[in-house]
C-alpha cells in the first residue's frame, strides 16, 4: 500500500491539477494535500471559474465533485473536454444517485470517486488506477449502479458470450482494479490481462473501462456486492 501511494504522488507532481467543489471543507484539504505533493494550478467553487482555470493555464488533471456552487460537475467535465479531449477528470460523487453516475459517466469522466471514500490514501489509489488503465469506477459508484439495475429488473444477455477468464477479469474491473491488481490476484501475466481486458471491451461493445462497468450491471454480469449501498436511485 505504501508502494502504491508513492506511486501516486509521483504521478500528481507531475500532474497540474485543478479543483473544483462546492465543499470547501474537501478544498481545502485538497489544497493541503497538494501542498505537499505537486502543482496546483488552482481551486474553485464554480464551473466559470474553473474554465478560466483550465483556459489560461497548461493543466493536466481536474478534480472535481459533482455539486458546485454555480454549474455541475458533469457539464463542467464535458465542457473540459470539449476544449482539453486529453485532460484527465476525476469527479468526487458527492450525491450518489444512478443518474449523476450516468451523467458523469457521459461527459467523459476517466474516474468515479466516492467523496465519502476521500481520504486513507483511497484518493491517490483512484488516481494511480487512472495513470495505468484510463478508467476506474470504485466499488462503492458500481455498487450504487449495481443495485439499481436489480431494483429495475434482470437485464438480458449480451450477444458474445464471455470466457471464464474474461469474466473474471470483468469482476475485477467492476471492483475498480488497475490490470495489476487483476494479474496479481488471478496469477496472471499483464499481457494476459491486458489481453482479456481488450477482449472484454470488444464483446461488450465498451467503449472503455467506465463503459463496461455500466454495461455489466445494465446485463447482470457481475455479482452485487455483500450489502446495497444505502442510497437510492
Amino acid at each position: 500500500m505504501h508502494e502504491l501511494r508513492d506511486r501516486a504522488r509521483l504521478i500528481l507532481q507531475r500532474r497540474r491539477t485543478v479543483i473544483a467543489s462546492a465543499d470547501r471543507v474537501l478544498i481545502t484539504g485538497l489544497v493541503s494535500l497538494f501542498d505537499d505533493i505537486g502543482p496546483l494550478v488552482g481551486a474553485t467553487t464554480c464551473q466559470s471559474e474553473a474554465m478560466t482555470c483550465l483556459q489560461t493555464n497548461p493543466v493536466d488533471l481536474l478534480i472535481c465533485t459533482d455539486l458546485l456552487e454555480k454549474g455541475n460537475g458533469p457539464a463542467l467535465v464535458a465542457q473540459a473536454k470539449d476544449a482539453h479531449p486529453q485532460l484527465k477528470c476525476l469527479m468526487l460523487i458527492q450525491r450518489p444517485l444512478k443518474s449523476t453516475i450516468e451523467a458523469a459517466i457521459k461527459a467523459g469522466c476517466n474516474g468515479l470517486c466516492s467523496r465519502e471514500l476521500v481520504g486513507n490514501g483511497h484518493l491517490l489509489r483512484t488516481v494511480q488506477a487512472m495513470e495505468s488503465d484510463g478508467m476506474v469506477v470504485d466499488p462503492t459508484i458500481a455498487g450504487v449502479l449495481r443495485h439499481c439495475r436489480l431494483s429495475n429488473g434482470k437485464g438480458c444477455a449480451i450477444p458474445t458470450a464471455l470466457t471464464l477468464r474474461e469474466e473474471d477479469v470483468l469482476r475485477g474491473i467492476c471492483r475498480g482494479l488497475t490490470n495489476q491488481d487483476i494479474a496479481d490476484q488471478l496469477h496472471l501475466s499483464i499481457d494476459t490481462v491486458k489481453h482479456a481486458v481488450s477482449a472484454v471491451l470488444s464483446k461488450l461493445n465498451a467503449r472503455d473501462r467506465t463503459q463496461a462497468v455500466l454495461i455489466a450491471f445494465q446485463h447482470d454480469l457481475v455479482d452485487p456486492p455483500a450489502q446495497a449501498p444505502r442510497w437510492t436511485c
